[in-house]
Protein backbone atom coordinates (compact mmCIF):
# COMPACT_ATOMS: atom_id res chain seq x y z
CA UNK A 1 0.00 0.00 0.00
CA UNK A 2 1.32 3.20 -0.36
CA UNK A 3 1.27 6.08 1.96
CA UNK A 4 -1.24 9.03 1.18
CA UNK A 5 0.03 11.90 -0.69
CA UNK A 6 -2.36 14.62 -0.10
CA UNK A 7 -1.86 17.17 3.24
CA UNK A 8 -3.76 15.43 5.92
CA UNK A 9 -6.24 18.44 6.93
CA UNK A 10 -7.52 18.43 10.71
CA UNK A 11 -10.64 17.15 12.19
CA UNK A 12 -12.70 20.09 13.29
CA UNK A 13 -14.30 19.10 16.55
CA UNK A 14 -17.06 21.37 18.21
CA UNK A 15 -15.92 21.80 21.75
CA UNK A 16 -19.34 20.28 23.40
CA UNK A 17 -18.71 16.65 21.58
CA UNK A 18 -15.16 17.07 23.27
CA UNK A 19 -17.36 17.22 26.33
CA UNK A 20 -19.70 14.28 25.51
CA UNK A 21 -16.76 11.97 24.17
CA UNK A 22 -15.04 12.92 27.42
CA UNK A 23 -18.49 12.15 29.64
CA UNK A 24 -19.16 8.61 27.71
CA UNK A 25 -15.69 7.55 28.13
CA UNK A 26 -15.89 7.94 32.19
CA UNK A 27 -19.27 6.73 32.35
CA UNK A 28 -17.65 3.39 30.70
CA UNK A 29 -15.07 3.29 32.46
CA UNK A 30 -13.27 1.03 33.12
CA UNK A 31 -14.89 -0.72 29.89
CA UNK A 32 -14.55 0.83 26.44
CA UNK A 33 -16.94 3.28 25.23
CA UNK A 34 -18.02 3.45 21.49
CA UNK A 35 -19.95 5.51 19.64
CA UNK A 36 -20.53 7.18 16.06
CA UNK A 37 -19.28 10.46 15.25
CA UNK A 38 -21.59 12.83 12.98
CA UNK A 39 -20.91 15.52 10.83
CA UNK A 40 -19.22 16.49 7.20
CA UNK A 41 -17.06 17.35 4.82
CA UNK A 42 -15.61 20.64 5.48
CA UNK A 43 -13.32 23.24 3.87
CA UNK A 44 -9.94 22.80 5.27
CA UNK A 45 -11.31 19.13 6.99
CA UNK A 46 -13.79 17.01 8.56
CA UNK A 47 -15.90 18.98 10.99
CA UNK A 48 -17.65 16.69 14.08
CA UNK A 49 -21.00 18.46 15.14
CA UNK A 50 -21.80 15.47 16.81
CA UNK A 51 -21.59 11.92 18.45
CA UNK A 52 -23.78 9.26 19.22
CA UNK A 53 -22.80 6.84 22.23
CA UNK A 54 -23.50 3.63 22.18
CA UNK A 55 -23.63 0.24 24.35
CA UNK A 56 -20.62 -1.59 24.04
CA UNK A 57 -21.53 -5.41 23.65
CA UNK A 58 -17.80 -7.23 23.25
CA UNK A 59 -17.46 -10.24 25.09
CA UNK A 60 -14.29 -8.61 26.63
CA UNK A 61 -15.30 -4.86 27.15
CA UNK A 62 -12.09 -4.92 28.95
CA UNK A 63 -10.26 -4.74 26.42
CA UNK A 64 -12.55 -4.61 23.41
CA UNK A 65 -15.76 -2.72 21.85
CA UNK A 66 -18.61 -4.22 19.24
CA UNK A 67 -21.45 -1.30 18.93
CA UNK A 68 -24.85 -2.45 20.01
CA UNK A 69 -26.00 -4.04 16.34
CA UNK A 70 -29.22 -2.33 16.73
CA UNK A 71 -28.05 1.30 17.75
CA UNK A 72 -25.86 0.70 14.86
CA UNK A 73 -27.80 -0.01 11.74
CA UNK A 74 -30.37 3.31 13.57
CA UNK A 75 -27.42 5.27 13.22
CA UNK A 76 -26.36 4.15 9.61
CA UNK A 77 -30.09 6.25 8.94
CA UNK A 78 -29.49 9.24 10.57
CA UNK A 79 -28.61 13.02 9.47
CA UNK A 80 -26.12 14.09 9.64
CA UNK A 81 -24.88 10.66 8.66
CA UNK A 82 -22.24 9.30 10.28
CA UNK A 83 -18.70 10.35 9.39
CA UNK A 84 -16.53 8.81 11.58
CA UNK A 85 -16.15 6.59 14.74
CA UNK A 86 -15.21 6.97 18.24
CA UNK A 87 -14.04 4.25 20.93
CA UNK A 88 -11.90 4.52 23.82
CA UNK A 89 -8.39 3.35 25.48
CA UNK A 90 -9.58 3.37 28.92
CA UNK A 91 -5.77 1.91 30.23
CA UNK A 92 -3.02 2.85 27.54
CA UNK A 93 -2.85 5.67 24.96
CA UNK A 94 -5.19 6.78 22.25
CA UNK A 95 -3.47 4.72 19.83
CA UNK A 96 -4.29 2.80 17.71
CA UNK A 97 -4.32 -1.02 18.59
CA UNK A 98 -3.87 -3.80 16.16
CA UNK A 99 -7.31 -4.87 16.80
CA UNK A 100 -8.15 -1.30 15.64
CA UNK A 101 -6.31 -1.38 12.35
CA UNK A 102 -7.83 -4.98 11.51
CA UNK A 103 -11.09 -3.53 12.16
CA UNK A 104 -11.09 -0.74 9.49
CA UNK A 105 -12.41 -2.53 6.57
CA UNK A 106 -15.51 -4.03 7.71
CA UNK A 107 -16.52 0.27 7.91
CA UNK A 108 -18.45 1.80 5.05
CA UNK A 109 -16.73 4.50 3.20
CA UNK A 110 -18.95 7.02 4.90
CA UNK A 111 -16.88 6.47 7.87
CA UNK A 112 -13.55 8.85 7.02
CA UNK A 113 -12.42 9.66 10.67
CA UNK A 114 -11.44 7.68 13.76
CA UNK A 115 -10.63 9.31 17.08
CA UNK A 116 -9.38 7.44 20.15
CA UNK A 117 -10.13 8.75 23.60
CA UNK A 118 -7.91 7.98 27.12
CA UNK A 119 -8.81 8.97 30.73
CA UNK A 120 -6.61 11.98 31.07
CA UNK A 121 -3.41 12.21 32.42
CA UNK A 122 -2.51 13.00 35.97
CA UNK A 123 -2.41 16.73 35.62
CA UNK A 124 -6.31 16.45 35.76
CA UNK A 125 -7.27 16.82 32.02
CA UNK A 126 -10.29 14.91 31.41
CA UNK A 127 -9.74 13.16 28.29
CA UNK A 128 -6.65 12.45 25.90
CA UNK A 129 -7.75 12.40 21.79
CA UNK A 130 -5.82 11.57 18.68
CA UNK A 131 -7.96 11.64 15.40
CA UNK A 132 -7.11 9.94 12.45
CA UNK A 133 -8.48 9.60 8.97
CA UNK A 134 -8.97 6.47 7.37
CA UNK A 135 -7.16 5.95 4.17
CA UNK A 136 -8.30 3.13 1.65
CA UNK A 137 -6.80 1.73 -0.94
CA UNK A 138 -7.34 -1.33 -3.15
CA UNK A 139 -4.07 -3.22 -4.29
CA UNK A 140 -3.37 -4.82 -7.60
CA UNK A 141 -5.65 -7.67 -6.69
CA UNK A 142 -8.46 -5.63 -5.65
CA UNK A 143 -7.78 -6.48 -1.59
CA UNK A 144 -8.71 -3.50 0.09
CA UNK A 145 -6.07 -2.12 2.33
CA UNK A 146 -6.50 0.09 5.26
CA UNK A 147 -4.52 2.84 7.13
CA UNK A 148 -5.45 5.75 9.95
CA UNK A 149 -3.26 8.72 8.75
CA UNK A 150 -2.75 11.11 12.09
CA UNK A 151 -4.42 14.50 12.17
CA UNK A 152 -4.53 17.38 14.71
CA UNK A 153 -7.68 18.03 16.43
CA UNK A 154 -9.10 21.62 16.66
CA UNK A 155 -11.87 22.67 18.41
CA UNK A 156 -14.19 24.71 17.39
Amino acid sequence: MTAFQGKIQPIKLNASVQHVLGKHLLTCYPHEACGVLLGAAAAGGMRIEGYLPMRNVAPDPLHAFVPDPQEWVAALYLAPAPVGLFHSHPHSAPWPSSADIQGLPSLGSEFQVYLIGSPGSKDGAPLSLNGFYIHREHGPSGKLSCELLPSSITLC
